[in-house]
């Protein structure tokens, strides 16, 4: 025994090193698991700041080698001439002095040539020239274009296929307008000819061609066009049934927070959504305005990161400071206040706002990296879902500003479809755990309702037992013997007797705390008069090792006493020990209660607590569910025949 102990302490602390151990283990994996997120992250980033392959070389594309046939479109990235404050024609470059170009302007981009390091105000009129030749295969040609700020004129061969707004030198007769648009290209020539008159009076992001046009075949342009309308569509569809399931979620579970800003993450989502890419809000609704459009792209832009930074900090509120979490929220509201301002005076803030989304995505970031270090639950996949929204806003941004390689205008779907399935699997698991938790409290309810139904019987058999003809028989027999000899210790052992049936009448108060002190006096009774019947042959021991103002549920020594001088040391030859030991210990109190008589079989012993055995033990068994009930473990038994029985009581320290 005494090498067992011995040997604890050193388990305790080769537990403690395994734990540190793979503590370790499990921190390292952590920062290598970022460290490659946020390695693959940058690298992303800036091969998407790189310049892709360009096409267009000073206002020329030779497209002869490019194989149409096999469904193959074409990206007019590249230089084209760019001609400075002059609304050009066709019939100009036709000229014999044809004009002369500015600069060649990369595309896309806005209007200033950062190579040559010259600008251009953001406010003006410019022409855009490219000459295209193109191979004898493609038989249908056509042009898509989208995002031309804000108003332009498009020629073909000199011929006028395209006016979107108005193009004009005067700012009162200028009109913005954007279209998503495939044109039919002409068809009796190799060589084409496209000249952009493009216009910008209102808005200070630069105009220019901030999506270059992509060429080739009609009939693969319109089925990509609808493939990807589709696929958007379907996107809005089923993002709108989230954000209203979860609405409806947090309209019955007020507290859940976290279901609210889900569902606010999702409607913007589906806002957003409807205006960029193929804008599929201008094919539903084509008087929408331009404006109102505008305001739709400023309203959930300055909103998106917001939203999910307060997702985030619903599931790990103790990440960061709220004074940390306030001040990166807090801009927002400025950028959400200009939105009752004209577009055009929106538009001067629009590059802060690209610093304010840049610097919340790092916060963001850091929330996440900390709580993945933590060990919190569900923070790697929302880590990764991050990382992926992070890309693709980054793309859309260098789009925005004509940086980078990437120019789909719908690359944001992508990361909020990311993002949404992370939240929705996070919501779906704590849904899934919440009805988890449901099932084992009905489970336990279930339990405690027939526990309350043992209790109820064995109180009711527990009063009847009490009271026992034989007990009382025995004692006033006992006291009748005592008179005769001493009549004081007579009158004290009827004031015990009177003591003790009041005690065992008072059921009512079997739930309440009494002091360990008056449970004594309440034994110390009940052994006074069987010590008058057996005389020498029981003694009571006590070991009390904790105060005796200590609270301890009432009428749970008595019974225990009782069956130890009942069952065990009356039938015993010769004398016999009771003895109560009390002690504290971390797990709480614990309660001895042991005699040195007749013992039980081990057949006995295991039907005593089980309740199979109708009329024995019910005053064990009436302890055992009542300790049950209230702590959630009973009665311990031990016994072996011929050296006594012992019975275990712990109550635990904190009691709920």
């Amino acid at each position: 025994m005494n090498s067992i102990t011995n040997l604890k302490p050193i388990r305790k602390t080769l537990n403690k090193g395994t734990r540190k151990i793979l503590d370790n283990a499990g921190s390292k994996w952590r920062i290598t698991f970022v460290i490659i997120c946020t390695a693959f992250m940058l690298l992303a980033i800036d091969l998407m700041y790189s310049p892709g392959s360009e096409l267009v070389d000073n206002g020329r594309a030779y497209l002869s080698g490019v194989d149409f046939a096999s469904n193959k479109l074409v990206t007019l990235d590249g230089h084209w001439e760019f001609y400075w404050g002059r609304l050009l024609t066709p019939q100009d470059f036709k000229s014999g002095n044809p004009p002369q170009a500015d600069a060649y302007m990369k595309v896309p981009g806005v209007w200033q040539d950062r190579e040559a390091g010259k600008t251009y105000p953001p406010h003006g009129v410019a022409t855009y020239r490219l000459a295209l030749h193109l191979p004898s295969t493609l038989k249908d040609p056509a042009i898509h274009l989208q995002h031309v700020s804000d108003a332009y004129t498009l020629y073909a061969n000199g011929r006028l296929i395209a006016e979107v707004g108005k193009v004009s030198e005067s700012v009162s007769d200028f009109r913005d307008d954007e279209k998503s648009l495939i044109l039919d290209l002409p068809k009796d020539t190799q060589d084409l000819e496209l000249v952009f008159q493009v216009a910008n009076w209102k808005y200070n992001g630069a105009g220019g061609l901030r999506q270059s046009p992509v060429i080739g075949s009609k009939q693969v342009l319109e089925r990509q066009r609808m493939m990807l309308f589709v696929l958007q569509v379907l996107f809005i569809g089923s993002i709108f049934i989230f954000a209203v399931y979860y609405f409806l979620l947090f309209l019955l579970q007020t507290k859940n927070k976290s279901a609210l800003l889900f569902s606010l993450f999702c409607l913007i989502t589906v806002l957003r959504s409807l205006i960029w890419g193929e804008a599929p809000l201008v094919i539903f609704f084509p008087d929408v305005s331009f404006d109102a459009r505008l305001f739709i792209n400023y309203l959930t832009g300055n909103n998106l990161i917001p939203i999910m930074i307060l997702f985030v900090l619903s599931m790990f509120p103790r990440e960061y400071p709220k004074t940390i979490s306030a001040l990166a929220l807090l801009p927002t509201l400025f950028f959400d206040a200009l939105l009752v301002t004209p577009p055009s005076f929106i538009s001067t803030f629009t590059k802060y706002m690209y610093i304010l989304v840049f610097l919340q995505l790092i916060y963001l970031l850091c929330i996440l990296i900390k709580a993945i270090f933590s060990r919190k639950e569900h923070a790697i996949v929302m880590f990764m879902a991050i990382c992926v929204f992070a890309l693709s806003i980054s793309a859309d941004i260098l789009y925005y500003i004509g940086v980078g390689s990437i120019t789909l205008s719908y690359m944001f779907l992508f990361g909020n479809f990311a993002v949404i399935v992370a939240m929705s699997f996070i919501q779906a698991r704590q849904q899934a755990n919440i009805y988890k938790k449901l099932v084992v409290y009905n489970e336990k309810l279930v339990e405690a309702d027939k526990l309350k139904d043992k209790i109820m019987a064995t109180e009711w058999s527990f009063l009847q037992a009490q009271i026992k003809p034989h007990f009382l028989y025995n004692a006033f027999n006992a006291i009748a013997n005592v008179c005769e000899k001493d009549g004081k210790k007579a009158a004290k052992l009827i004031l015990d007797l009177a003591i003790y049936l009041r005690g065992s009448l008072e059921f009512n108060n079997l739930d309440k705390m009494v002091t360990i002190e008056k449970e004594l006096e309440f034994v110390d009774t009940y052994f006074n008069i069987e010590q008058a019947r057996f005389g020498p042959k029981i003694h009571l021991a006590k070991e009390i090792a904790i105060a005796l103002d200590c609270q301890i549920p009432g009428f749970i020594l008595q019974p225990l006493v009782e069956n130890a001088v009942r069952h065990g040391i009356s039938k015993k030859p010769g004398e016999g020990t009771v003895s109560i030991r009390m002690k504290q210990d971390s797990a709480g109190i614990c309660i001895e209660v042991e005699d040195d008589g007749m013992g039980i079989d081990s057949a006995k012993l295991a039907l005593l607590l089980s309740g199979e055995k109708k009329g024995q033990g019910v005053g064990l068994l009436n302890i055992h569910y009542r300790l049950l009930r209230l702590y959630g473990r009973g009665l311990t038994i031990s016994s072996e025949v011929g050296c006594g029985t012992c019975v275990q009581i712990v109550i635990p320290e904190e009691r709920e």
